[in-house]
């Protein structure tokens, strides 16, 4: 059984996205279907089809949701030890060729924001991250190529 890793917040966040498709499915869509059926003859009726496809669709979304949300564990920063990256965490990361400073926050694919820095813990930055202490020299293969990394900073991810 797989499990899906999300801060508090983030599982608040999958909670509320769960209840928002719930209602979205027996309001809205269940309106289209209603009005669509008062077009008469369902076998030649495109916005019927459109909107039992609609259905479908959002009931698939939801059931994903739903497993991801019955099979989730929260992090939380009493779980987690110190001086070691592993998920939860907050790391910067030195390139040793360029000497160019990133920062990233490791977490669950539910939490996923790679704009903001936030990258999954399946990631195969963040695998090669794990486990990993401050000035270790870490290796990895990235879609750009091989690069290696210095572990510049450690530290707890503090949900805003």
């Amino acid at each position: 059984m797989k499990q899906y890793y999300f801060t508090e917040a983030g599982y608040e966040k999958l909670r509320k996205e769960i209840e928002s498709v719930e209602r979205y499915i027996k309001n809205d869509i269940a309106k289209e279907i209603a009005t669509a059926r008062e077009h008469g003859d369902l076998r030649e009726n495109a916005e019927y089809e459109s909107a039992k496809n609609k259905q479908a669709n959002y009931m698939a979304k939801l059931g994903l949701l739903q497993e991801r949300f019955q099979h989730a564990r929260i992090i939380r920063k009493s779980d987690l030890p110190e001086g070691i990256v592993t998920l939860g965490k907050v790391v910067t990361i030195k390139e040793t060729a360029s000497g160019h400073e990133e920062k990233y926050t490791i977490l669950g694919d539910g939490e996923t924001d790679i704009d903001n820095g936030i990258i999954s813990y399946q990631s195969p930055l963040a695998r090669a991250l794990m486990n990993h202490m401050i000035g270790d020299v870490i290796e990895v293969k990235l879609p750009r190529g091989t690069k290696k990394y210095e572990i510049q900073k450690i530290g707890f991810y503090e949900e805003v």
